[in-house]
């Protein structure tokens, strides 16, 4: 099985994404959990020497022998890595636009759920004198400290969250897991490179939601080949012929992207089977007004757009 992977990203790669990588590797390590590349690299990656605090507290904390290298981004590494950790949102933003990599995550998201930005030592210091918090030395090594503790104490979480929402599939289709609850995974329909089965979030009055995956872990669906894509839409087709023998209809749902509620990064179909008046919602907006006038503009920028890209 290919060996999973994570990359932490910061400025100058000597603070937070090194810690973060140490003590990611730490925390495997006193787990005996294996199969993972684990790394990290600064936007800038200026050279410079690690702070002897940092070295202090991490040795404080279990991590022995740092022999750290600083490495600087470029797209070769992102493109060696299957999740891409963020420290803070300028090193999101930056990798996002700079280096045109959408699939890119915060700290603090994959941790907690929350976009919470883990700042450098000068950015927590808005509106006070710089050149004099680096004189005071204890200023610094609080912050030091307090980062440091911050990414230990969150590890264990985030390398669950990242297990789950990259690699939960990949885990079903290889039989290494079972649902929740030890709840079985039943495959439904099978073709070379897609796989079918029920999840557990079932609506209250419905009989299945089902989910039409491809085996290999595509991140975005843009990323999925034209023959997987092929038996994907047959599966869908063919179960959703099933599902009208007992059903009226069905929705077929895909949510692309973090802000379109995408939460498994494993592109999936979602096939909901309906009865009239069953209650359920699956998505509800205000329809805004407007003149033909921006109608007209609207479609034109979208037929733009799609004229420009490439598939």
């Amino acid at each position: 099985m290919k060996e999973r992977s994570i990359l932490f990203v910061c400025n100058g790669n000597v603070f937070r994404s090194m810690s973060a990588e140490y003590l990611f590797k730490k925390y495997l390590r006193e787990n005996k959990i294996s199969g993972w590349k684990v790394g990290s690299a600064g936007i800038t990656a200026r050279p410079q020497d690690i702070r002897l605090k940092t070295i202090d507290i991490l040795e404080d904390l279990g991590v022995k022998k740092i022999k750290h290298k600083q490495r600087k981004l470029t797209k070769k590494i992102l493109d060696d890595y299957d999740i891409i950790v963020a420290m803070s949102t300028d090193h999101f933003d930056i990798i996002k636009n700079k280096f045109n990599y959408k699939n890119v995550i915060l700290f603090s998201e994959l941790a907690e759920n929350k976009s919470i930005p883990i700042l450098d030592i000068d950015e927590e210091i808005k509106n006070r004198d710089i050149r004099k918090l680096k004189r005071n030395k204890k200023s610094v090594n609080r912050k030091i400290s307090r980062t440091i503790k911050y990414i230990e104490k969150n590890i264990p979480n985030l390398f669950k969250n990242a297990s789950e929402r990259y690699y939960l599939f990949v885990d079903f289709v290889n039989k290494k897991i079972l649902h929740r609850n030890g709840f079985p995974f039943i495959k439904l329909y099978e073709t070379k490179n897609t796989i079918t089965f029920m999840s557990l979030d079932i609506p209250s009055k419905e009989d299945g939601h089902i989910l039409i995956i491809p085996k290999k872990r595509y991140e975005d669906f843009s990323d999925i080949p034209k023959n997987v894509l092929s038996e994907l839409t047959y599966s869908i087709k063919r179960i959703g012929n099933a599902l009208k023998l007992e059903h009226g209809g069905y929705n077929v749902l895909l949510n692309n992207g973090r802000d379109a509620g995408q939460y498994i990064f494993h592109s999936h179909f979602h096939m909901i089977p309906r009865r009239k008046k069953d209650g359920i919602e699956i998505e509800e907006w205000i329809n805004k007004k407007m003149s033909k006038k921006d109608f007209i503009k609207i479609n034109k920028n979208i037929k733009k757009k799609i004229d420009s890209v490439n598939v």
